[in-house]
């Protein structure tokens, strides 16, 4: 039987973990996410739009069942949804984090550049 691991869980392995990343990396690795990210939005629009599940029977069985399914695909702590929402999180701060990263490269070469000029290199 797999282990559960939920949103919560990832998201404390990603706040203590970091990942070094080449300058030259990062427009692959922020194309890369950009689309993961277009693709899960999709999915969140689908989710919230089209999956909500009502009582098919109109049954007790069937309320029943749609109901928690609802529960667990929506609104439980671990729910479906929670858990693409939380991705979405991660994947809007890697690509922030990967622009900063970025800014800070560019920063620090222009830095090296002038200093280059100064001593007539």
């Amino acid at each position: 039987m797999p282990s559960e691991v939920s949103g919560a869980d990832v998201e404390a392995f990603l706040t203590t973990h970091t990942l070094s990343v080449e300058p030259g990396a990062i427009p692959s690795l922020r194309s890369a996410f950009a689309n993961a990210l277009t693709k899960l939005d999709e999915q969140i629009e689908l989710a919230l739009t089209e999956v909500r599940v009502r009582p098919w029977a109109g049954d007790g069985v069937s309320v029943d069942a749609a109901e928690k399914f609802n529960e667990r695909a929506f609104t439980s702590g671990d729910s479906a949804l929670g858990a693409l929402t939380s991705y979405q999180r991660q994947l809007k701060s890697a690509m922030d984090a990967l622009d900063l990263v970025e800014q800070q490269y560019r920063t620090m070469d222009g830095d090296a550049t002038g200093l280059m000029r100064q001593s007539g290199c």
